[in-house]
């Protein structure tokens, strides 16, 4: 097999993956993890179950599959603007360049999945730990050009970015990914010396 058949047999077997793995977000959504069985994807898919099977071992495997993937894309979706820069200016982030939020917008029906009661076993928990570690990687630095060091600056930070995206999953993702960056943005610029109560 040449290096053409190759490829194209790659983004075939690619193609059919995500396929089996659309349909399985459905179905997630639909009725539940624990009420989806093989043969529902299948037949969503409008596939045989060997055909299912050559790719995954179970529904189990197809889940775990999904949810390591688009874990390891948000990963890559956050360092994506600033591969080439080692201090990151508020002021110079374009919203339009945010590749972390569109991540997000991309992938709204799986994300929509952390809202569900039955949902793919600890999906939750992973997602967060992934939050955190991509998160736990940026030292804030203050006008002095100093690492901020204040205890539990990170964070309050961290939990605030993800309160805002879940917040913005929960809402079906009507705000833009353009406009969601640009807010947590100003919020993340925005420095408060003293506040009142309403």
């Amino acid at each position: 097999m040449n290096s053409e058949n190759h490829s194209m047999g790659d983004r075939r077997i690619r193609r059919t993956k995500n396929l089996f793995k659309e349909h399985f977000i459905q179905l997630v959504k639909e009725k539940g993890y624990k009420n989806v069985t093989v043969t529902d994807i299948v037949e969503k898919a409008d596939y045989n179950r060997s055909t299912f099977y050559l790719h995954f071992k179970d529904k189990e495997d197809l889940a775990e599959e999904l949810v390591t993937e688009i874990l390891a894309e948000l990963e890559a979706a956050f360092h994506q603007p600033f591969l080439d820069t080692k201090i990151i200016k508020y002021d110079l982030i374009l919203p339009s360049s945010n590749a972390f939020f569109r991540h997000f917008y991309n992938n709204r029906d799986f994300y929509r999945l952390l809202n569900l009661e039955d949902s793919i076993p600890s999906l939750k928990e992973k997602f967060f730990l992934k939050f955190k570690d991509v998160f736990e990687g940026i030292t804030y630095i203050n006008e002095a050009n100093e690492g901020i060091v204040l205890e539990h600056f990170n964070t309050y930070k961290m939990y605030g970015s993800y309160g805002v995206i879940l917040e913005w999953i929960n809402d079906g993702c009507k705000q833009t990914p353009e406009e969601i960056a640009d807010n947590l943005l100003e919020i993340f610029k925005t420095n408060s010396i003293s506040f009142r109560f309403k």
